[in-house]
């Protein structure tokens, strides 16, 4: 099923590229762009994407480093999440939409292990450390404003995969040659 969702995912990514690359941008130049964001995917989360537009068509290439983990818990391991992903897609306007592949690990909780209260920092809740990594399939959904070197706008961002799926939402900040 989910081999059978990154090769749909893949399919519409090219059949719109092939498209959309037929008509020229209006400038000649290679655009590229650095964008940290913060937002909440379950769990705070942060990213950091690399971008890069190429003169000849309206495609977009993006690699990107996910992490999200609670931050404040009291109860031991907290869970985390971290992705790290090789993305491609169309560029519409101010928008951009893109899917690719990524390899996702992170921890959860197993078992409940035992309870040794701490009088500073909670519950002392512990549960077995349950590791684990896995392929996904990332995609996301940009809206930004900018200027020629600097932008802000929102990311749209999540992962398909088998041991943790998220979606979430964030507000990004852009430097590079945007326009």
């Amino acid at each position: 099923m989910k081999t059978l969702l990154f090769y749909l995912i893949l399919s519409v990514s090219l059949f719109c590229t092939a498209f959309v690359s037929q008509a020229q941008t209006e400038n000649n130049q290679h655009l590229f762009w650095v964008s940290p964001t913060l937002g909440k995917a379950g769990f705070p989360t942060a990213q950091v994407a690399v971008g890069y537009e190429p003169n000849t068509s309206r495609s977009v290439f993006t690699g990107r480093y996910t992490v999200s983990a609670e931050l404040f818990h009291d109860v031991e391991p907290g869970i985390k999440t971290q992705e790290l992903g090789l993305l491609y897609g169309v560029k519409m306007g101010r928008f951009s939409a893109a899917a690719g592949v990524a390899t996702v690990w992170g921890n959860h909780r197993g078992a409940y292990l035992r309870t040794e209260p701490d009088p500073l920092m909670g519950s002392g809740r512990e549960y077995e450390f349950v590791g684990y990594r896995t392929w996904g399939v990332p995609g996301e959904i940009r809206y930004r404003i900018e200027t020629k070197y600097v932008g802000i706008g929102l990311t749209a961002f999540g992962n398909l995969n088998q041991k943790r799926s998220f979606g979430g939402l964030g507000v990004s900040l852009y430097f590079g040659k945007l326009k």
